[in-house]
């Protein structure tokens, strides 16, 4: 049955964090109060394509399913601002100290293999800051781990920066151009905060967990220094 429900209660931060910084990144567990309700909405609504044209040709919905649902904090609450800010009061504890812009949505990568199962090949690493720019200054990608099937995780890698062409095809053989660094395991409710500046991407160990009926769920939120400007959610 439909019901109406509030952002804010759905995606309720748990009170009981635990919170760990190892090499760079920070590891946020039991983030979130009442993640198998999150799991479940997600389990029963649609998807749409993400970065597909189709008037293109496009792997995507032939050899996998790249999606993205996004909710629109349409009237952001004290309470969302209040939620946000606890995340950011982290962030300053490492990296920028200051104000921070982002955008004022709930973004969920939703993935699924059909006919791609050779885990040489991986989600496109990408940046989101330039590999030169100092931790400090770079922007911040916050992944929350949605699915209970934790598989995987985000590798994070040492080579030269690739044109991202994930567009044209959201798997990359990984091996032939970088060697992998780091591996922050997936867990169900775990969130992760990377500096953006670092090659990264979604990692699969065996993409068998994710085919039929299952799916990876990423959440995903950029956080940006704001240099000059006033802080907060656009």
């Amino acid at each position: 049955m439909r019901k109406a429900f509030s952002l804010d209660e759905h995606f309720k931060q748990s009170e009981h964090w635990e919170l760990t910084f190892k090499d760079g990144i920070l590891i946020i567990d039991n983030f979130y109060e009442n993640p198998e309700e999150i799991n479940e909405a997600l389990l029963n609504r649609p998807y749409p394509y993400w970065k597909y044209n189709p008037e293109r040709q496009s792997p995507n919905g032939v050899d996998y399913n790249d999606c993205r649902v996004v909710d629109k904090v349409g009237h952001p609450t004290r309470r969302y601002d209040n939620d946000m800010q606890r995340i950011l009061n982290c962030c300053r504890n490492h990296w920028w100290k200051h104000e921070y812009t982002w955008n004022a949505l709930y973004e969920v990568n939703c993935f699924q293999t059909i006919n791609v199962f050779d885990n040489r090949l991986q989600h496109y690493p990408h940046i989101d800051s330039p590999l030169g720019t100092p931790d400090e200054m770079s922007t911040l990608n916050l992944i929350i781990y949605l699915d209970t099937i934790e598989n995987g995780g985000t590798a994070v890698y040492e080579g030269a920066w690739l044109e991202n062409r994930e567009h044209q095809s959201l798997l990359y053989p990984v091996e032939d151009d970088m060697d992998l660094q780091q591996l922050i395991p997936h867990k169900f409710n775990r969130g992760i905060i990377v500096p953006g500046n670092r090659l990264h991407g979604a990692y699969i160990d065996d993409y068998t967990k994710y085919s039929g009926d299952n799916w990876r769920f990423s959440q995903v939120l950029f956080f940006h220094p704001s240099q000059g400007r006033n802080g907060g959610a656009r």
